[in-house]
């Protein structure tokens, strides 16, 4: 399966929505190993990035926030979301292969950890429960 990586300047880049290159791997799944197919580049960002991702056949999307609307969009399209990633992108990739995707290590100031949302219908919110704890307020 393919999975891609939003960067900017060799890191995750912070926000999707305006996300312009995607490096794009094959894997055979989490914890495995991730062979390097190429980088892509949009002017737009948003939804340019998406009908790319739509093209290469990605089926996992590792970015930093997401809009919910882009969010819903991914989602719709069955793209599992890794979201609320921080750090370098070979860092990433690294932590992809040893399984630690999870750990606070990679996630963005402000969140306990990163998130996993998939298209299965369970919506795992596992990253930024301070927000989601305002949102409830």
């Amino acid at each position: 399966m393919n999975i891609a990586l939003t960067q900017s300047q060799l890191r995750i880049a912070p926000l999707f929505d305006s996300a312009k290159t995607l490096v794009i791997y094959e894997t055979k799944g989490y914890g495995e190993e991730l062979h390097y197919i190429g980088t892509f580049s949009s002017e737009k960002g948003g939804e340019e990035t998406i009908e790319t991702l739509l093209t290469m056949d990605v089926k996992v999307l590792i970015c930093g926030a997401i809009s919910s609307e882009f969010e819903q969009l991914l989602l719709l399209h069955h793209i599992d979301l890794y979201s609320y990633i921080a750090g370098e992108v070979s860092d990433v990739v690294e932590g992809w292969h040893t399984r630690r995707l999870h750990s606070r290590y990679f996630s963005m100031p402000g969140c306990s950890e990163p998130r996993h949302c998939s298209h299965r219908g369970q919506r795992n919110r596992r990253g930024c429960r301070e927000r989601a704890r305002r949102r409830d307020i």
